[in-house]
């Protein structure tokens, strides 16, 4: 009871039965007049003259609101507005009354001089731009005023939601704000088609469907609010009946609230941590633009307004609810997401209250979603360069795992392409020979079965570590499988090569792995391979010279093992083209040590 008695009282402060004082000219600034207009609402859809809402307002009940913009919410019956114009000094100024919302269907203004003459304007949405008063967004028409007293009767009917903000000023006055407005609007949607069209280059070069959903989501934004705010209106002048600019306005803003359900959706990876939310939001986003369809076809635009209008409410807190959720499982750019949310929602919630009448409607309150988009616009190609970001890191770290052996962490055989491509136009453009070891642990299958797997990794690792401090740092190391090893080094000819072998062979046969009291002694066969890009090898694809120099390489192993192993064996490689058998041209460069 005591809610409701404060509601009362809140409702009477606001909307009070008396009549609104009237304007006096003389001392009148550029401003709304809401605080001026008493009003009434039509009933049971009897439309009244100009003469039957005289009578009204002179004995009926009236309202008016302290507030300087009325804002009549979702009731949608045609209302008559009056007010009074005292012109006591005869002023000759051009002023210009102005309705600052695009949508409204049918505009009729009465001016009644104090003489008694009429003087009739139409404007609304109903008539193609061409034949509006004044070429503007919204409706506008200029005026003077006789000396003494003008009645001002403004007749309202549309069918959508019906917020009046009136405004009265002089002609420059009215100029100098719509430049005002047109740069405003211009640079906030400036910002946001500049962002779309970046990320769409984007999406186009790295086809990624994130970013084409933030395309969608920014230009859907862009092209709503245009619709509503009327700038959609003055450049497409075609004329498709009363009703068409409702009908945009509506399907805009649910189109972009669901492709920004599912672009928050798919920018948090939602179905990773809240399936049963993500399902519910794609499965709702999926179904509300049938559902305004649905009315659409059965002629009940009012009913869609209202359904577009909660479920862009309902859009602003599921967009929080989804970066709350996001931030608690530590998704990436979830911060920024759940910071933009907040703040367009804030915004969203402002501007569709100030229409709905729930809160004042005044330029800021309007303009707010714009405001909360462009901030929302830029946080979210933060956080989504910021996704892609940690995605790129991740598949780095990914792709740097696979090409790493598990045991060793040096390069594995994939790791060991990869890394001879990069060196190989080095090598190109140097002039450089580069020789190629083959490795193989004598015997291996010895050490694990008298010894244990546990010891053959050890021994597998103390190696690993031989090579790393005897090859030098621009050598390329990698376990080629099981017990093979693979260098890839540059060199000035086949001595240095073979010289830094036969080191690297010494240096195996003096390790020493302790199997608890036990030493455990190998030795290892290498076969090399050398070889340049001159010559022949020019028209040879890296490819073909990689497989050819590991293919000579496991030539020469093999023959060092035929040769007793702990051995270095030379592939002849004066003609890497040589038609010779193969095995002639291996050459055995260090003693056969059993």
């Amino acid at each position: 009871m005591y809610r409701l008695t404060c509601i009362l009282f809140i409702f009477y402060l606001c909307v009070q039965t008396v009549n609104a004082k009237e304007i006096d000219l003389a001392t009148f600034e550029t401003s709304p007049i809401g605080s001026y207009l008493t009003y009434f609402s039509e009933k049971d859809n009897q439309k009244l003259s100009l003469e039957d809402a005289q009578q009204y307002f002179a004995s009926g009940p009236t309202f008016s609101q302290s507030s300087q913009t009325i804002a009549k919410g979702f009731n949608v019956d045609s209302t008559w507005f009056k007010t009074s114009i005292n012109n006591s000094m005869s002023l000759s100024n051009q002023y210009r009354l102005s309705i600052e919302i695009p949508w409204l269907d049918y505009i009729d203004v009465y001016l009644v001089s104090p003489s008694g003459e009429v003087k009739h304007i139409v404007g609304g949405d109903h008539l193609p731009i061409s034949e509006q008063p004044v070429f503007n967004r919204f409706f506008a028409a200029d005026m003077q005023f006789e000396n003494g007293v003008t009645d001002l009767y403004i007749r309202i009917e549309t069918t959508a939601i019906m917020p009046v903000p009136i405004k009265l000023s002089s002609v420059q006055d009215a100029i100098a704000d719509y430049g005002a407005d047109k740069f405003e609007y211009g640079f906030l949607y400036g910002i946001l088609v500049a962002l779309a069209l970046y990320n769409l280059v984007l999406f186009f070069s790295i086809r990624k469907k994130i970013f084409g959903l933030y395309v969608l989501y920014i230009l859907g934004f862009v092209l709503n609010s245009m619709s509503y705010t009327g700038h959609f209106y003055t450049f497409y002048t075609s004329h498709h009946g009363v009703h068409f600019q409702d009908y945009m306005d509506v399907s805009l803003m649910i189109t972009y609230s669901v492709i920004g359900l599912h672009f928050g959706r798919k920018l948090l990876d939602t179905h990773l941590y809240a399936p049963n939310l993500n399902k519910a939001i794609a499965n709702i986003s999926n179904a509300i633009p049938f559902i305004i369809l649905f009315l659409f076809i059965m002629d009940q635009l009012h009913l869609a307004t209202i359904v577009a209008f909660l479920f862009n409410t309902s859009f602003a807190i599921l967009t929080i609810l989804l970066g709350v959720l996001a931030v608690r499982a530590k998704a990436s750019a979830a911060n920024f997401y759940l910071i933009s949310s907040v703040t367009a929602a804030i915004c969203v919630s402002v501007s569709t209250a100030a229409v709905a009448g729930f809160l004042p409607y005044n330029s800021f309150t309007f303009k707010a979603i714009e405001l909360g988009m462009a901030f929302e616009g830029i946080i979210l190609a933060v956080a989504l360069a910021t996704r892609f970001r940690d995605a790129q890191r991740d598949k780095e770290r990914a792709e740097e795992h696979a090409r790493k052996d598990e045991l060793t962490d040096i390069f594995n055989r994939r790791g060991f392409k990869y890394a001879t491509s990069l060196l190989f136009p080095q090598f190109k453009q140097n002039n450089e020979n580069f020789a190629l070891f083959l490795l193989d642990i004598d015997k291996f299958k010895l050490v694990n079965d008298k010894f244990g797997h546990a010891t053959g990794d050890l021994v597998i690792i103390q190696v690993t570590r031989l090579l790393d401090e005897t090859m030098r740092p621009e050598d390329v190391i990698a376990r080629w499988g099981g017990e093979e090893f693979i260098v890839l080094l540059p060199v000035k000819d086949e001595n240095e090569a073979l010289q830094l072998a036969e080191n690297l062979r010494i240096a195996i046969e003096n390790l020493d792995t302790q199997y608890f009291d036990e030493s455990v002694k190998i030795t290892t066969s290498i076969g090399v391979s050398i070889t340049n890009f001159n010559g022949p090898n020019q028209l040879r694809s890296d490819t073909e010279i990689f497989e050819k120099v590991i293919s000579n390489a496991d030539n020469a192993l093999y023959q060092a093992k035929a040769n007793g192993r702990n051995a270095v064996c030379m592939f002849n490689s004066e003609d890497i083209n040589s038609n010779n058998d193969e095995e002639q041209n291996v050459h055995n460069t260090s003693p056969i040590l059993t």
